[in-house]
């Protein structure tokens, strides 16, 4: 359904209009793919890009280099007009459920408002009537429609703004950090609504989060991002088992266990360098516990184990 392809999102250090490599790369040459009726789980320490690989799916962001498809289509050659279809089918979920919904609108409002864009020739009464369904399918009554967002918890404003998203019928929701500001039990209820509506309506999620238990609980494939590069790619099973690449190693031990409260976990070590000065070569290599001579010279190239699974690694953990 989606396939990014040599990605690359730079933020210019001058005046220049022309790309350059001394700007600040956030995305760094990012290809990845997500199937339909899957869910991409993409996680990674803070700043490392996640979320800024979210807003250029959604044309939130401008991209510097590569291609986005969608459906076969190449979103960053089509019209304005052509990609307002395409927005329709692609819809989001923000991090902050306070500040993603307009205080001065209604639910009703909130919920119909992209019904009022994409589809301009509904009236007032099917709108409303939509939405009422969309909002039971978050289980949500239709008697808030009235109401506004401060009225509400985190936990129901957050289902809110999933309901704005499904009302539009897309294919690909991105969830941008989408339960990471609600309290755990909350953070469950909307999870497990998110794994329902999957499959009542045949949806794909890209799940950008940085918190790796509910990663490995929602996904059914995961990327592991540093520094803006894609370091392993693979199935859900893949990745938490048997990690291939250091960085996903290290990551993965690190995240709390509820089912071995013994196991001896090796977290990371060391600072993440910053993304205006990238080290050399591997950018992990300042940190591996593994890192020999070329690593620190030479960027490593991407290779392919079985049908699923890439590493980007002078020396995979196989």
């Amino acid at each position: 359904m989606l396939n990014l392809e040599d990605l690359t999102v730079a933020y210019k250090q001058n005046q220049s209009l022309s790309f350059k490599s001394k700007d600040l790369i956030a995305v760094d040459g990012v290809n990845l793919n997500i199937p339909e009726k899957t869910i991409l789980g993409l996680v990674g320490e803070s700043g490392c890009g996640k979320s800024t690989i979210g807003r250029a799916i959604l044309s939130l962001q401008k991209i510097s280099k590569g291609k986005i498809f969608f459906e076969g289509i190449n979103l960053t050659s089509v019209s304005k007009k052509e990609k307002l279809s395409f927005k329709q089918k692609i819809q989001v979920v923000f991090q902050d459920p306070y500040s993603s919904l307009n205080p001065r609108f209604t639910i009703e409002e909130i919920v119909t408002e992209g019904l009022s864009i994409h589809f301009p020739n509904m009236t007032n009464s099917e709108k409303k009537e939509k939405a009422k369904k969309t909002l039971a399918e978050v289980n949500l009554p239709e008697d808030i429609l009235n109401r506004y967002p401060h009225e509400f918890s985190g936990g129901q404003r957050q289902r809110i703004a999933i309901a704005r998203a499904l009302i539009l019928e897309p294919k690909l929701v991105v969830c941008d950090e989408a339960v990471s500001a609600l309290d755990i039990s909350t953070q469950a209820q909307v999870i497990n609504n998110l794994l329902l509506l999957r499959e009542r309506f045949g949806l794909s999620y890209l799940f950008i989060s940085h918190d790796l238990n509910i990663v490995k609980h929602i996904s059914d494939n995961i990327a592991v991002m540093y520094l803006g590069k894609i370091v392993e790619v693979g199935t859900k099973e893949e990745i938490t088992s048997k990690p291939y690449h250091p960085y996903t190693k290290a990551l993965f031990s690190a995240s709390f266990d509820l089912k071995d409260r013994k196991k001896v976990h090796s977290p990371l070590k060391g600072e993440i360098p910053s993304i205006m000065n990238k080290p050399k070569g591997c950018y992990f290599h300042t940190r591996c516990p593994i890192a020999q001579e070329i690593c620190k010279m030479e960027s490593p190239i991407e290779k392919q184990y079985g049908n699923t699974r890439r590493v980007n690694c002078h020396f995979p953990m196989m």
